[in-house]
């Protein structure tokens, strides 16, 4: 066992679980190395994660793809995390460690490999992922699979399953259960379900509830719902946002927005800078 000392490998893992804990990343790296190196496998994930945290993907995935060579089905996970955003060769190999860590029972893995095959088209191992998912308890599964059985007609199911999730404040499941209740006509219960999506972190659920109160006459909330979700980065809200202050005469605060969005790809936003453009004579 490597180490330097009287540190052992798994001293030296404590130590890197201490350092990090308080913020002193570079040290908890050096710590952990001392451990991933002696071969704990905890060790190397954590290490990869504390490489994550400072910006070092190749030294990520590195020390990801060592735990993950040992078996380690969160080390697989996270690999394939690392790798799916990367080119095609990479984004292969991410299937092929969440297949692995899917094997192993890993309930994320699971997930996100039925999102690809849901992404592809292929709907029933698709749903057999998100069932094996949902069967573990994860929520993110549950919504995934009410969106498919809704899909498919299954809607007592999909529902059930939606109302478990929001009972446990999944904003997806708030967000979700948001819609339905406002497709039957309950404005006010719709209502409820954005604001607490909005409050368990989803962004969109603002631009939502937004929308909800412009079709009720109420601009001044829907102005500022919008402006929560374009605050935290959503391009949709950001573009919500420019439409009503472009409505209201004040196109010279909406275009800020419409850049903003439409830098980060929203086709909504980058149509409303052409139409401005023309209606100014540019």
């Amino acid at each position: 066992m490597s180490g330097r000392g009287w540190f052992s490998g798994r001293k030296w893992f404590k130590r890197g679980v201490a350092l990090a804990g308080q913020g002193r990343l570079e040290e908890a790296r050096d710590a952990y190395l001392r451990a991933a190196e002696s071969g704990s496998v905890n060790a190397q994930y954590n290490l990869a994660l504390v490489y994550g945290d400072l910006g070092d993907r190749a030294n990520a995935i590195r020390w990801f793809r060592r735990a993950a060579d040992a078996g380690d089905a969160g080390a697989m996970h996270s690999l394939a995390l690392q790798l799916a955003d990367g080119d095609r060769k990479e984004a292969a190999e991410a299937l092929h460690w969440y297949a692995s860590a899917a094997l192993r029972g890993h309930a994320p893995s699971q997930h996100n490999l039925g999102l690809h095959y849901q992404a592809t088209g292929e709907l029933a191992l698709a749903e057999r992922h998100f069932e094996q998912a949902a069967k573990q308890g994860d929520l993110a599964a549950e919504v995934s699979l009410a969106g498919l059985w809704f899909g498919r007609g299954r809607l007592r199911e999909a529902e059930e399953l939606l109302r478990r999730a929001a009972d446990k404040e999944h904003p997806g499941a708030l967000d979700f259960m948001g819609k339905l209740a406002e497709e039957h006509g309950d404005t006010e219960r719709a209502a409820g379900f954005y604001a607490r999506s909005h409050a368990a972190g989803f962004s969109g659920a603002a631009v939502n509830l937004g929308l909800l109160h412009k079709g009720r006459g109420r601009t001044a909330e829907a102005e500022e719902w919008f402006r929560k979700a374009a605050d935290a980065g959503n391009a949709g809200g950001m573009y919500a946002l420019g439409q009503l202050l472009d409505g209201r005469d004040r196109t010279d605060e909406a275009l800020p927005w419409f850049r903003t969005a439409a830098d980060l790809g929203d086709p909504q936003a980058q149509h409303a800078l052409r139409v401005i453009a023309a209606r100014q004579g540019e």
